[in-house]
């Protein structure tokens, strides 16, 4: 039993790890590179096998309609329009930052469940503030970027709530009967499906291929696998650790994100910045009390 919760916790834990690395390597590929809907396409592309085989091992079970619908609506939410807004993010203020503003998809989630009936208590109030304050902290300065952004840390703070209307969205179709495996493989690909779409309406599905420099093409598809993994941990330690563990254990990922991206300055533009790393240390702390 000991040795079950050790490698759930360890898991768990990946799933920072994973996000964070994801981040660090969309960093790599946006690097002056603007079409964040383009590598939006490319990461998803990547890491659709991924979620199959794992779909597919653990068993897919078909919900009713309306439980698959809004599986599929969490998806669009989150994969066309939360991961665009994040990839913008990470593109104009850098991994580090971006990954932190991301965090604050626990203060919404926390208030959406508010707003559901959920109760209100002191731990949860502090923890809010300590990743408001994560923020602000980080923002008042560089934090290892060359320039602050607003459209950058505006998109970030868009993407944080994206994220947590799509996760709300899955838990009132779990709460519904439905499936939590089955149901990510449906909003990843229903995402996927509707970013195709989007891009195919552009005209530029195959452009997409050719404008992105072949150097960035291995970091999109590395991070699209990244990503896909991190989604995978996430399952797997929620099986033995319940959620209440799991998400502060999966908010390492600003600290990651800052690390490996500052370490890899030449590729990323950002520098190891030690106000970040506290803002991240901040937001992980504020994680972890909003789920006592």
């Amino acid at each position: 039993m000991f040795m079950e919760y050790a490698i759930a916790y360890l898991i768990a834990t990946s799933t920072g790890l994973f996000f964070g690395l994801h981040d660090f390597t969309i960093r790599i590929a946006s690097y002056g590179y603007q079409r964040s809907s383009n590598i939006v396409l490319l990461s998803l592309l990547a890491g659709f096998p991924v979620m199959l085989a794992f779909t597919l091992t653990v068993g897919f079970k078909i919900g009713g309609l309306n439980i698959m619908l809004l599986y599929a609506l969490a998806g669009v939410v989150n994969f066309p329009l939360g991961r665009t807004s994040m990839y913008k993010s990470i593109s104009r203020v850098g991994a580090g930052l971006a990954s932190l503003l991301l965090s604050t998809s626990i203060v919404y989630n926390m208030f959406i469940g508010v707003l559901m009936g959920e109760n209100l208590g002191a731990f949860q109030i502090i923890g809010s503030l300590l990743i408001l304050a994560s923020v602000a902290i980080a923002v008042s300065s560089n934090s290892g970027y060359n320039r602050l952004d607003p459209t950058g840390i505006i998109m970030g703070l868009i993407a944080g709530l994206l994220i947590a209307l799509s996760i709300a969205i899955a838990r009132l179709a779990n709460i519904m009967g439905g499936d939590p495996v089955s149901g990510a493989f449906i909003a990843y690909t229903s995402g996927l499906l509707v970013e195709a779409l989007i891009t195919i309406l552009r005209g530029n599905i195959s452009y997409s291929l050719r404008e992105t420099h072949k150097r960035y093409l291995g970091s999109v598809f590395i991070a699209g696998v990244l990503a896909a993994l991190g989604q995978i941990a996430r399952y797997i330690a929620l099986a033995t650790l319940g959620v209440s563990i799991v998400t502060p254990l999966q908010n390492i990922r600003p600290i990651i994100a800052s690390i490996v991206s500052g370490t890899f300055s030449k590729y990323t533009g950002e520098s190891l910045a030690i106000k970040l790393l506290i803002s991240g240390i901040l937001a992980f702390t504020g994680g972890i009390l909003i789920y006592l």
